[in-house]
């Protein structure tokens, strides 16, 4: 018996996600418009979000026809252009014009003509692309003697390359980006094949202590303000209190029992004459605004789609032959689907809010571009993708 392979590319595009986006952009610019309309600030956004969505569509559709498998020879160059941009933005700021001090930390560039530009919003998805090409070679040197001391090799490698990242972005300082890159690595690792001895510790370790730090919050308030909140800033300390003990620090939970609110003013079918403000309506908190507006219908109908959005990834994962495409499918899952939990869940007091943006609905050029280039790389892989067949043959 003689049997043999062989492997072709079919190029396809991926019309249900493109669907999707294209939903998504309707739902985003519906919606903001309804915000915009609660007078918060000046200026048509929702007009805005639809040139934002061209221009991603455009990188997206431009992305998508770059062979994934190229990232292999140019995450170093990503990587350092979006350390470059962070050393920047450390050096530069807080400058009045080019890197202002918003919102109490300095993570944005604003550059004339275009607007405001987060470098951290790069940097995610950078890291994603160069995570998954370390795992990709590593895996593939190490394939036949695997050991505990190479999964630490592996662990040593990702660590050297997060670690100039956390340290550029907690001096700004960006918590939830910090947070945000902790589940890509997270993500990444739980596919990379590394050992539990060093998966369960490395992941359980953290949630173990986020579980107590929260018990200890409510049964010991006077230790926990002794020994631990007592060496955090004031701004980190407002945000811990606002979001474990809203209704006593009514102040610093003033965001949190706004959103609370609106989404409980919604009920089933929504309340089109809500009165009830909703600060950064159109940005961190659109999920109120439309949950307010449409209910829990339209909360669950616009959840309904992240859903769609994450399993069409990972089916996009799960049907590549290349290694390398399914690592970085499944960072994109671990960035993208932590950041929808944390902005919903803060929006339901769950959560401590962080800033994060609801991706593909939040207003935001930087965000929404940013998101689609990473979701025309997950189109690249199954674009550029190799369909094998194995047939055999009886002599």
């Amino acid at each position: 018996m003689v049997s043999f392979n062989n492997s072709i590319t079919e190029k396809q595009y991926d019309i249900n996600m493109l669907f999707v986006l294209f939903l998504f952009g309707v739902v985003s610019c519906f919606y903001i418009f309804y915000a915009q309309e609660m007078g918060q600030y000046n200026g048509d956004f929702y007009i805005q979000q639809m040139i934002f969505y061209v221009l991603g569509f455009a990188v997206a559709f431009t992305v998508l026809h770059f062979d994934f498998e190229y990232y292999l020879n140019l995450h170093w160059f990503l990587y350092g252009f979006g350390l470059f941009l962070l050393i920047a933005l450390d050096i530069i700021g807080p400058h009045e014009t080019i890197a202002p001090y918003t919102n109490g930390a300095v993570s944005w560039f604003q550059i004339p003509g275009i607007g405001s530009v987060q470098p951290s919003e790069l940097m995610r998805i950078f890291l994603v692309l160069t995570l998954s090409a370390i795992i990709y070679r590593h895996n593939s040197r190490f394939r036949e003697d695997r050991m505990l001391q190479t999964d630490l090799l592996l662990l040593g490698k990702m660590g050297a390359v997060v670690a100039p990242v956390i340290a550029l972005l907690y001096r700004q300082p960006d918590m939830g980006s910090i947070m945000l890159i902790a589940a890509i690595v997270v993500a990444l690792l739980i596919v990379s094949g590394m050992t539990y001895k060093i998966l369960l510790p490395l992941i359980g370790g953290p949630l173990v202590a986020f579980l107590t730090f929260v018990f200890a919050f409510y049964q010991f308030p006077e230790l926990v303000q002794r020994y631990l909140l007592s060496n955090l800033e004031g701004y980190q300390v407002d945000r811990i209190n606002g979001w474990l003990n809203p209704f006593e620090y009514v102040d610093e939970g003033y965001q949190v029992l706004q959103a609370m609110t609106a989404i409980g003013s919604g009920q089933l079918y929504g309340n089109f004459d809500s009165s009830v403000y909703i600060p950064e309506a159109h940005t961190d908190f659109i999920f109120a605004v439309i949950s307010s507006m449409h209910g829990f219908l339209g909360g669950a109908f616009v959840i309904t789609l992240y859903f769609i959005l994450l399993y069409q990834i990972l089916m996009t994962s799960l049907r590549c032959h290349n290694a390398f495409g399914k690592y970085l499918c499944a960072g994109l899952i671990g960035m993208f689907s932590f950041q929808v939990f944390q902005n919903i869940g803060m929006g339901l007091g769950l959560l401590p809010v962080t800033g994060f943006t609801l991706p593909l609905l939040s207003y935001g050029g930087s965000s929404l571009v940013a998101t689609m280039f990473a979701l025309g790389m997950v189109m690249s892989v199954k674009y550029h993708s190799k369909s094998y067949f194995f047939e055999a043959q009886k002599e």
